[in-house]
């Protein structure tokens, strides 16, 4: 293995026990985390999204699939990475932020991957500087 490889091996398996630490304490303040938990130093089970220890969500699994897009294809491919974007959203993850959503059901819909993103974002309350569950 070369250097580079070990190097990006190394991210990506930080990406992914980082990611699956926080899973069951996302969207929880660090008070509500260290009243439950104290300091989160090991995989947790359930919390956020009710999976189990060691489970990552669709930040590890967008990154890999650029990362194997990446290998297969000998560079970046937007139009791979948009592909594999889709069917992972068709395999049906348990987790998957609502821009990210709109935005692969855009390019399943046949959207260009440079502009799926885009008009989400422009349409987008927190683009306006509201919040999205309030519009604020």
């Amino acid at each position: 293995m070369t250097g580079d490889t070990n190097y990006a091996q190394g991210a990506l398996l930080g990406l992914a026990c980082g990611d699956a630490l926080g899973r069951p304490v996302e969207f929880r303040s660090p008070s509500g985390i260290e009243a439950e938990h104290g300091r989160v130093t090991e995989m947790l089970g359930n919390g956020a999204h009710r999976q189990p220890a060691g489970t990552v969500t669709d930040d590890t699994e967008m990154a890999l699939c650029i990362a194997h897009s990446l290998v297969e294809r000998g560079g970046f491919d937007p139009g791979d990475i948009a592909d594999r974007f889709v069917g992972w959203y068709e395999s049906g993850p348990f987790d998957i932020g609502s821009m990210t959503r709109q935005s692969i059901r855009r390019l399943r819909d046949g959207t260009s991957w440079t502009a799926a993103g885009q008009s989400v974002w422009e349409s987008s309350p927190v683009r306006r500087g509201q919040t999205p569950a309030t519009g604020a």
